[in-house]
């Protein structure tokens, strides 16, 4: 199999094995908007498309989630990578009312195993 190629046998599997840690990360990711004072999202692992591709580096399997855009042109996306790191991103896409010179693009989460960050990706109005 060509590196970075996407399997479609084993995503149930993997899912299921990787489900607990899916909904820490979405739970983060929306927990990171709400310390922020920002509108609340529903950021639903079953909404998320899955499949798992080969890592180029390392050629172990991948899990890659997709969340479709919602109805405000937010989506988002997760990889979970075989040594268990992870990141995620999902649009958030408002101004910061904290900040009217800075605009919120995404959440995102990353981390290994137990250990999560989180932050929002902020962008600065031009002048």
């Amino acid at each position: 199999m060509s590196s970075g190629q996407v399997v479609t046998h084993g995503v149930d599997e993997r899912l299921a094995q990787e489900r607990p840690l899916i909904e820490r990360i979405c739970a983060r990711l929306i927990h990171e908007v709400g310390r922020h004072d920002l509108p609340a999202l529903d950021i639903d692992p079953a909404r998320a498309a899955y499949s798992l591709r080969d890592d180029p580096y390392t050629g172990e399997a991948a899990l890659i989630g997709q969340w479709p855009a919602d109805a405000a042109g937010r989506k988002g996306n997760l990889i979970i990578n075989a040594d268990g790191s992870f990141f995620a991103e999902y649009d958030v896409l408002t101004n910061d009312p904290a900040n009217p010179r800075q605009f919120v693009e995404a959440t995102t989460v990353w981390g290994r195993g137990e250990r999560l960050g989180a932050e929002l990706r902020l962008l600065e109005w031009p002048e």
